[in-house]
């Protein structure tokens, strides 16, 4: 069997990444993933820094980097690495022709499904609220049994928002769908991959908007990493559209999951689906092997290094049992409050970091996991994403962030 220079164990955001940057750097990579993960039904933004932990808004995410503590996974690799992992994925999606806006200079507010906005950094062309924010006319487009998504609730609470505060105007879509089930925005996003469903699109909108307008849709542009389906529709009825975020499931997630798909695969990653590592071959402080243990029997990969990007408690990379919390594949350490009482406010919304959110595995500064004395456990298996100790991903709004610098970190130190 052949030996791979890494095996990337996870295939989230963190993961493909770090397969990505590996096989660049002419490592033989290997990428086991059980599933598609949170990312293919998340936002598909890259929400870098928006918040401290005493819930202060950063005036860009650059700014805020400085202010964030020791422990943070941003504080361990380094201001300079977080710089080039954003420049490595804007070039990136420039090169698979899905380009991506913003930078570490600026925050980029984007309405949501909700009426309210919220911080970002690296955003699809399809979400960048520019237009809005210089339009004086906005209508807000919906779609007949889309479940959990109201033009009118966009329409007044963006209109209480500075920069904002716009003249809008609500347009109900209807596809034409049967059936008894709710519409997602899946359906209606392979609707308008076809040309039929442009022209329905096109014929409903234009009897109710003017040329130039803006529009705010939910993200329905197409269920492939492309700007084929909002360039035509943009050309058919002379206006600018931007996609709003929406609570899960998401297509931008899905496609920007297709886009590191294709982009791992034409580089030569070696991708199993289906692979469920259980443990591990070990020798001194060094893995040699990853098992995998599926229905049929178990099987060994040997390796010269692992990334380790198996998500927090909802991916199964920690498990906590009623007395114990840990690692599952190496039992590596995991920090946390020794008394479960103390893993959480009595205030869930409270406006401070919860200490669940912080639970994870210690590392040093090359991402490799370390016991409580700061010492080094395995030498050659480097943690990213969602299962690092010292950040609350959900009050920062950092969550993809951190897996796209940790996952670019841990490809480059294998």
């Amino acid at each position: 069997m052949r030996t791979s220079d890494v095996i990337v164990i996870g295939g989230g955001l963190a993961g493909l990444t770090a397969a990505i940057a590996a096989v660049g750097r002419g490592r033989q990579v290997t990428l086991m993933t059980s599933g598609a993960g949170t990312l293919a039904i998340g936002g598909g933004t890259i929400d870098l820094l928006g918040y401290l932990e005493n819930n202060t808004l950063v005036a860009t995410p650059r700014a805020g980097l400085s202010l964030l503590p020791p422990e943070h996974p941003y504080s361990k690799v380094g201001s300079q690495v977080v710089e080039d992992a954003v420049q490595f994925f804007l070039t990136m999606c420039q090169e698979e022709s899905f380009a991506y806006t913003g930078g570490l200079d600026q925050i980029q507010w984007l309405p949501t499904a909700i009426g309210t906005v919220k911080p970002s950094c690296l955003v699809p062309l399809t979400m960048d609220s520019t237009p809005i924010q210089t339009a004086s006319q906005v209508v807000v487009v919906g779609f007949t049994r889309l479940k959990d998504y109201f033009p009118e609730l966009i329409s007044k609470g963006l209109g209480t928002i500075p920069g904002f505060q716009k003249e809008y105007q609500e347009i109900v879509v209807d596809p034409g769908f049967t059936g008894g089930r709710d519409v997602t925005t899946l359906d209606i996003a392979r609707w308008l991959d076809t040309i039929q469903g442009q022209q329905v699109c096109r014929e409903q909108l234009v009897k109710h908007m003017k040329p130039g307008s803006v529009v705010i849709i939910p993200p329905v542009l197409g269920s492939r990493p492309s700007y084929v389906v909002r360039d035509t529709l943009e050309k058919m009825l002379n206006c600018k559209f931007v996609e709003a975020v929406i609570m899960p499931t998401a297509v931008v997630g899905l496609r920007l999951r297709a886009m590191l798909l294709q982009r791992a695969k034409r580089l030569g990653v070696t991708i199993m689906e289906q692979a469920h590592v259980v443990k591990a071959v070990q020798e001194s402080k060094r893995v040699t092997a990853v098992i995998t243990g599926n229905v049929d029997r178990e099987r060994s990969y040997p390796t010269k290094a692992v990334v380790l990007a198996t998500g927090g408690f909802f991916g199964g990379g920690i498990v906590a049992e009623h007395d114990s919390i840990g690692e599952p594949i190496f039992d590596l350490p995991v920090t946390a409050p020794a008394e479960r009482e103390e893993w959480g406010t009595r205030n869930l919304f409270a406006d401070a970091a919860q200490p669940f959110a912080k639970i994870g595995i210690q590392v040093d500064t090359n991402l490799r996991p370390v016991n409580s004395e700061g010492q080094v456990v395995l030498e050659n298996v480097y943690v990213a994403g969602r299962n690092l100790a010292g950040y609350d991903y959900c009050l920062e709004k950092s969550g993809n962030g951190v897996a796209l610098v940790s996952g670019y970190k841990a490809g480059l130190n294998c």
